[in-house]
């Protein structure tokens, strides 16, 4: 059996806030699905169980709150008996913006909190993978936990439910196939206008520092007046070729 496990926070105060949009994802497969959730207070968890791909997969939404979600996912993955390559965590992203999503293989916690706790329940086991949902563009500095706290304006919400379709169905790739094929399917769609992305481009274009194309050749006089000035037993980093380092 695979998991996959949604983050978000519990409660009808909650439900359209951009962190949690782990839980709108696995909603949508389960809407898809003809899944139905069940309480499991042991596991601190809702669960529904399908089949996708011919694979068992058990849909976990936690219980205890963003900051706590390891206590879920370490339960479930102790009553069901698997191992971190069986467990797939649906997150929020601030750092994507909505419009993007993103399978990565392990790692750090990046700052979510869900994430800290659930590598702090495992005993610092990191090699768990992750479909990262973009709910940016980031306000940054403490502006941050009430924008992910905040809902989605009414101009956000049809890309929102665009990208989360289709981490939805992506997920049908990732029983079937596993991370890999899903990072190389997935994670270059952006589904933001494309007037949006171009100027994007070229306002990263435009805030990238210039590089000089070669190195300025000195003139032959000035080359001939150095050969000239410079003894016979000159060092050999006196001769080497200048480095022009990045700026």
């Amino acid at each position: 059996m695979k998991l996959i496990v949604g983050l978000g926070n519990p409660g009808l105060e909650y439900r359209f806030t951009r962190h949690n949009a782990g839980f709108w994802v696995v909603d949508a497969l389960a809407t898809t699905s003809g899944a139905q959730y069940f309480r499991s207070a042991k596991l601190h968890c809702d669960t529904a169980r399908l089949t996708l791909q011919g694979q068992d997969l058990l849909l976990i939404k936690p219980d205890t709150y963003m900051n706590l979600s390891g206590k879920a996912v370490a339960a479930a993955l102790n009553w069901y008996k698997c191992q971190l390559c069986d467990l797939l965590v649906v997150h929020d992203d601030v750092s994507m913006p909505l419009g993007k999503l993103r399978y990565q293989k392990g790692g750090g916690a990046g700052g979510q909190h869900g994430i800290e706790s659930i590598i702090e329940h495992l005993g610092e086991g990191k090699s768990f993978d992750r479909l990262k949902v973009g709910v940016g563009p980031d306000p940054g500095g403490q502006r941050r936990a009430d924008y992910v706290l905040s809902p989605l304006s009414e101009n956000e919400k049809q890309l929102a439910e665009s990208i989360v379709g289709l981490a939805a169905k992506s997920l049908s790739c990732w029983a079937k196939d596993g991370t890999q094929a899903c990072m190389n399917q997935f994670n270059g769609e952006d589904l933001r206008d494309k007037d949006v992305i171009e100027a994007e481009k070229r306002a990263r274009k435009k805030a990238s520092p210039a590089v000089p194309s070669e190195i300025p050749r000195a003139s032959e006089s000035s080359t001939s007046d150095r050969q000239s000035e410079t003894p016979a037993t000159a060092s050999k980093d006196e001769s080497s070729t200048p480095q022009i380092s990045s700026p």
